[in-house]
């Protein structure tokens, strides 16, 4: 990048909007790619402002479109000032570090596969015309504990920023090779999916595993051009966003333009489940840009990391959809799983009317009948309790051999009850409590027409319904959540039915 004359008047509002740019929107530390060497955001700050100032309005007018002026002037310096950043699974050793990278000679003899993969890195992103780049295994100082949390809690907001995103897929040769990649599987690199607006995924020995510049826009003819990408093309079928949906059912989408936050909380929590960390923190920390929340980094807190995670999340979602887990609890609450793994009980294939229900669809022309995001207790919350929530309890009788709840209920008739009618539920509990013999489920995403006489009758109509099962602890009389295998749900069709219940307040 040739440096332009200094002495010229820069634009209103653009070295305040190059400073906030460089110091709150870049990562803090860079590698400055020409020579491999480590910049700090003072030395970006310095070694680009010149060419900021010589930004034009006819620069500006490029990237005019319905957005702010402040806005226009983040994608100019965002294209004038670019850096790349690179997904990767970390080697078992062998990475150039901080302390490698701030040394004035670098001894690339002691770490060469690592110093090889780097180099290859800054090497494409030569190529997509980025001066600076970064990697997660040595622009970020570790022994600072503040630089360190502050990379976890801007990360997402840096690889969206980034001009383009390497990925580099070691173990794969094609699409066809996703399936045992271990790219996929690890939590960090869900993040650096999700989060940037362009991805290059490149695969053994640094070969392209598409003919696009851009795999999340196809067929994108953003610079460079064909002629400036030296390293040669790999076909390969399918195509990338496709091979990446079908692995890991994140929509293309999703892939190509996701909006973080804590919509579809149980979809997103759905697809870390499939995923692990070496720090057990790291499998809530990896989150926080997914969920845009904020939290303490505390290393060394174990599975409390995970919790804190829920809670915060539970605070902001009001929707039921986040309790479709099944297995072990955490050890702080009952109402949150011990790690995403909870969330891969759920069988997506077999219960399409759920997922519909948890995806907010159109409400079916039911007459009377509530719609699925207006289900449930909204006002749900954590308290020192626990979980306080307000459900309809309904009678069963709990056959623990064959993990099976039978709800004795009837069809309504006018004036009477008319036939009986009993409803069975797949129930795998393999708690045992000693001189229990009053079970309840605890209808989750209730619908509140379906409350009757006076709350103690409750009417099933179409389900699918969400339960939690619940058995009358001994001790206080109050009622105790049992661990479940499975996630529980009355998937009833037909003429409705009708059952005792109590509408309760219970603490999970």
């Amino acid at each position: 990048m040739t440096s332009p004359l200094t002495n010229v008047t820069p634009i209103e509002g653009i070295m305040d909007a190059f400073s906030f740019y460089v110091f709150s929107g870049m990562p803090a530390h860079l590698i400055h790619v020409p020579d491999m060497m480590l910049m700090n955001r003072d030395e970006v700050f310095n070694k680009y402002k010149d060419v900021v100032k010589a930004i034009t309005e006819d620069d500006l007018e490029k990237f005019s479109g319905p957005w702010s002026r402040e806005e226009t002037l983040h994608k100019v310096l965002r294209d004038k000032v670019k850096f790349a950043t690179l997904s990767h699974r970390w080697l078992d050793t062998g990475e150039p570090t901080f302390q490698d990278m701030s040394e004035s000679q670098k001894d690339m003899s002691k770490n060469p596969t690592g110093y090889a993969k780097l180099t290859k890195f800054c090497e494409k992103a030569g190529e997509y015309d980025c001066e600076l780049a970064w990697s997660d295994t040595c622009c970020i100082n570790k022994d600072s504990s503040a630089e360190l949390d502050e990379a976890i809690q801007a990360m997402f907001n840096w690889y969206r920023s980034a001009a383009i995103c390497i990925a580099y897929l070691a173990n794969s040769s094609t699409t066809l090779d996703f399936a045992q990649e271990p790219w996929f599987t690890r939590g960090w690199t869900l993040q650096e999916l999700l989060a940037p607006e362009k991805m290059r995924f490149y695969g053994k020995n640094w070969e392209p595993l598409s003919e696009d510049l851009d795999d999340k826009h196809p067929r994108d003819s953003a610079t460079p051009s064909k002629d400036e990408i030296s390293t040669p093309i790999t076909p390969s079928q399918p195509d990338i966003l496709t091979a990446i949906t079908r692995l890991t059912e994140i929509e293309s989408r999703d892939l190509v333009s996701f909006s973080r936050g804590i919509d579809n909380v149980h979809q997103r929590l759905r697809w870390a489940s499939r995923r692990t960390t070496t720090r057990i923190e790291d499998m809530a920390y990896s989150l926080i840009g997914i969920f845009d929340v904020s939290m303490p980094i505390t290393y060394g807190e174990g599975q409390r990391s995970w919790f804190r995670l829920m809670e915060i999340i539970l605070q902001q979602c009001k929707s039921w959809e986040i309790f479709v887990w099944a297995g072990e609890w955490s050890p702080y609450s009952s109402a949150i799983p011990r790690s995403p793994k909870g969330y891969e009980a759920f069988d997506i294939h077999n219960s399409t009317e759920l997922i519909k229900a948890l995806n907010m669809g159109k409400v079916k022309g039911i007459v009377g009948e509530t719609p699925p995001g207006l289900r449930g207790d909204h006002a749900f919350a954590m308290t020192r309790h626990g979980l306080q929530m307000k459900l309809p309890l309904l009678d069963v009788v709990f056959d623990h051999p064959n993990q099976s709840a039978t709800i004795h209920g009837w069809t309504p008739g006018y004036l009477r009850r008319s036939e009986s009618r009993d409803l069975h539920v797949r129930v795998t509990c393999r708690q045992r409590e000693s001189n229990v013999e009053t079970y309840r489920l605890g209808i989750v995403n209730y619908s509140p027409s379906g409350l009757a006489w006076r709350n103690r009758e409750y009417e099933i109509r179409e389900g699918p319904l969400l339960c939690f099962f619940f058995t009358l602890d001994p001790n206080d009389r109050s009622w105790l959540r049992l661990q479940t295998e499975n996630v529980i749900v009355i998937d009833h069709k037909g003429t409705p039915v009708r059952c005792g219940c109590s509408f309760e307040t219970v603490y999970i």
